[in-house]
């Protein structure tokens, strides 16, 4: 950044909003020198903020920690209703400002707005709450007949505690119409100074008050003017310094108008200074001892003494506004009240030296100097300033600083050449209270200093914390930064991000542990089989029998088939598929007086429910190929406990007929033992249907064997296996046993002959002596035997 010709600009609590004027730039060449300076236009119509938390150094390209907001309507882009202004003033509180005054750029591509067009930002809500409060930009007209906003170079002061601010004097045109950056046509140049004061009332927000005072008459209008609030009264005073009749800037070839009259009405402007008192709306004029002479387009800040003793008025830079190609003022004056005596406190050097610049005080010790431009002496051309747009100077020391430092401040103290005059020390105690050698104008204007003003009304939002970043350079949007509630519920959110990303791991945590669990079998069907062989064995000691399995605890679903079978599904294979859909015949054996009892099912017929669904057994003998291919019984619809259910590889077959077991009239296949009494005979249909058993097989259900069965299955009966080898057994006869006769016990195939046939259940392709058919009741065993399982130790089986 080169120079910055008179921007407006306002400090609302921690940042400086600068808008307008003229910036230019020093384009970086790759050799590293720089090109010549260019002008930008501010093509996007953008507000730049200098936020007193981030540190610079004054020598660093200030650039890098300025920050833009868009003003344009379409929020991107520069327009006729916010264009870019040259001069003019920001008048704002704490929490908004407007922009008022300021020359256009004539041109015809696009009409200007009107002279009644004001813009406003509303960054902060006050007062009574808003339900449709936005922050952002907002367009407002001014009152009809009474404002026109056709004025430039007039001096502006803010009194946030106050809620007002003030814009006095300046420039406008002879016809008070529309004004212009000078040009050869003087019709369209600001000439006449403006014998006006401003008022804003923001005291309630959105429903602001514009007032338009006349000066009285030894109030005289002037261009490049500087206006102060000092916290003296009952509501402040304003103290207008500087400033020009008819300066050079305002005229298109650089000249005053009549040098002359400037040169006799503007040196009083710093002699006799004009105050006005809010209170009262009253003007007066006081004298001062000493000063700086004429001088225009300077910045000045107030300071208070930490008693309230003595106020501060510091004015810095300027020129006289008539000779522009001279030597601008780099000096730092202090202009003392209520003495009312000036002290230059710093002399600076004329490369530094600058004029329409703004000031502003981040900490009560320090004043920062943002833009403005040098002197175009020798080259006819706008020169560069040294050192960077923005300065530091600590009011208290009376020093220029290197950088600045949000950590780095103090209250302020008095200067030593100021309390040395005025008495005191660096926290006030100033002895001289009234002006002097002259005392005052008037006995109201001392009445005023003696009215001490409500400091508590002032709101300070210093200290600023720390920001090392550099901001994002493209602030889009109309906002100041992110809204205020942003912070909280970004926390919430990403918060419950972090809750639910904790349960979801838990979780997931939880059901890997289920499934290893569950899945420990998987691979090693050795186990499942042996522990199957295990549950098998221990259903056929002689202390328990088999679990009988009535239809009401007949699993509810197939996960809990699937989990009594050990957490896998059986694989079929075809020709084994082929025997699980064999026909089995249900078979009953109705119990003998002598036969111990047993546990029976429940035989009742289940009843029908209109809003039953399907149970599991349903499900899979009607909607599943594992159903067995014969006709459904009328008196057990579920046929599921008459399946057989093969199982590939190593896996034993699921075999029960429970469901059948026990009803009465149900016929039955048991081949008689040779040991057993005869069977009953039954004639009919039901003796002509049921197909006869393979000879020398045993159609068996191990939940109906009994005790002795069990024991002769072991080889422990005092049958044994090889009387009954060779031994045709009789022809099963169907139908009920003959009373008294104990039940027809189940026997194991012969071993004799059958070398290879180690499985009680393996289906048999050939009888005992091979001549038998093969069964179609065969079925797999539910568990392997080898030969040496069956010896006793002694080599006998």
């Amino acid at each position: 950044m080169c120079s910055w010709q008179n921007p407006r600009a306002a400090h609302i609590r921690d940042t400086v909003w600068i808008d307008g004027g003229y910036l230019w730039w020093t384009p970086g060449l790759a050799d590293g020198s720089l090109a010549p300076a260019e002008l930008d236009l501010n093509p996007l119509g953008s507000i730049y903020q200098l936020n007193f938390s981030r540190p610079f150094n004054t020598s660093a390209n200030i650039s890098e920690i300025l920050t833009t907001v868009p003003k344009g309507s379409i929020g991107n882009s520069l327009n006729n209703l916010a264009p870019n202004y040259f001069d003019g003033a920001m008048l704002a509180n704490d929490d908004e400002f407007f922009l008022y005054g300021g020359l256009l750029t004539y041109t015809d591509t696009f009409a200007a707005p009107d002279a009644e067009n004001v813009i406003g930002y509303q960054q902060y809500q006050y007062g009574a709450p808003k339900e449709k409060f936005n922050q952002g930009f907002l367009f407002k007209e001014l009152p009809e007949g009474d404002l026109t906003r056709y004025l430039a170079f007039g001096g502006a002061a803010n009194a946030p505690s106050e809620n007002k601010a003030y814009y006095f004097g300046g420039m406008r045109s002879r016809s008070w119409g529309p004004i212009y950056v000078p040009t050869i046509n003087d019709s369209l140049n600001a000439l006449e100074t403006s014998d006006t004061l401003i008022t804003l009332d923001m005291t309630t927000q959105q429903e602001e008050i514009w007032h338009n005072d006349t000066l009285p008459p030894d109030i005289k209008g002037r261009g490049g003017s500087s206006l102060v609030w000092v916290p003296v009264g009952e509501q402040g005073i304003l103290v207008a310094l500087g400033g020009v009749t008819k300066p050079d800037f305002t005229n298109g070839n650089l000249t005053s108008e009549n040098e002359g009259q400037s040169k006799n009405d503007s040196p009083a402007f710093m002699s006799t200074i004009d105050i006005f008192d809010i209170a009262s709306k009253k003007w007066y004029k006081q004298d001062t001892i000493g000063g700086p002479g004429q001088l225009a387009l300077g910045c000045a800040v107030v300071s208070v003494a930490k008693d309230l003793s003595s106020y501060s008025i510091y004015y810095y830079g300027g020129y006289d506004g008539l000779h522009m190609d001279q030597p601008f003022n780099d000096d730092v004056w202090i202009l003392s009240l209520p003495s009312f005596m000036w002290m230059k406190v710093s002399s600076g050097k004329p490369d530094h030296a600058r004029a329409g610049h703004q000031c502003f005080t981040p900490y009560p010790d320090q004043m920062v100097v943002v833009g403005g431009y040098p002197s175009n002496e020798g080259s006819g051309s706008l020169n560069c300033l040294e050192d960077g747009v923005v300065q530091v100077f600590n009011l208290t020391e009376g020093k220029w600083q290197e950088s600045y430092d949000p950590e780095v401040y103090g209250e302020y103290g008095v200067p030593e050449m100021i309390h040395l005059m005025i008495g005191g020390d660096y926290a006030g105690g100033a002895t001289m209270t009234v002006p002097t050698p002259t005392g005052w104008a008037t006995p109201e204007l001392s009445k005023v200093f003696q009215t001490t003003y409500a400091t508590s009304k002032i709101t300070t939002y210093y200290p600023y914390a720390r920001d090392n970043s550099n901001g994002d350079r493209t602030n889009m949007g109309n906002s100041a930064g992110l809204p205020t509630w942003v912070a909280p519920v970004l926390g919430v959110v990403l918060g419950l991000v972090f809750i639910s990303a904790i349960v979801v791991g838990i979780l997931l945590y939880r059901r890997r542990k289920l499934l290893r669990r569950g899945g420990a079998s998987e691979g090693g069907t050795v186990d499942e089989n042996g522990n199957r062989v295990l549950s098998w064995i221990r259903g056929q000691d002689g202390n328990h029998k088999a679990g009988t399995v009535t239809t009401e605890e007949t699993p509810n679903n197939i996960d809990d088939m699937e989990s009594q079978a050990g957490g896998q599904t059986p694989n079929l294979h075809h020709q084994e598929m082929a025997q699980a859909r064999s026909t089995t015949v249900q078979h009953h054996v109705q119990e003998m007086p002598d036969t111990p009892l047993v546990e029976l099912m429940d035989t009742s017929p289940r009843v029908e429910l209109g809003d039953t669904g399907l149970t599991p057994i349903d499900i899979i003998n009607k909607h599943t190929h594992f159903a067995p291919r014969t006709p459904h019984s009328a008196r057990n619809p579920s046929s599921f406990g008459s399946s057989s259910y093969a199982v590939s590889g190593d896996h034993a077959s699921v075999s029960t007929n429970s469901q059948a077991r026990g009803l009465a009239g149900t016929p039955s296949l048991d081949p008689a033992r040779p040991d057993s009494p005869a069977l009953g005979t039954v004639t009919g249909p039901a003796a002509t249907s049921t197909p006869e058993p393979e000879a020398g097989r045993v159609v068996s259900d191990l939940s109906s064997v009994s005790q002795r069965e069990q024991a002769h299955l072991r080889n422990i009966s005092d049958v044994t296996v090889s009387s009954a080898a060779g031994t045709a057994p009789p022809t099963p006869v169907i139908g009920s046993a003959v009373p008294g006769s104990p039940p027809p016990p189940v026997s194991p195939p012969t071993a004799e002959g059958r070398e290879q046939q180690t499985d009680y259940f393996q289906p048999m392709d050939r009888a005992v002596g091979g001549n038998a058919p093969s069964s179609p009741l065969a079925r797999p065993s539910v568990f392997r035997e080898s030969k040496t399982d069956l010896e006793d130790g002694s080599g006998k089986r």
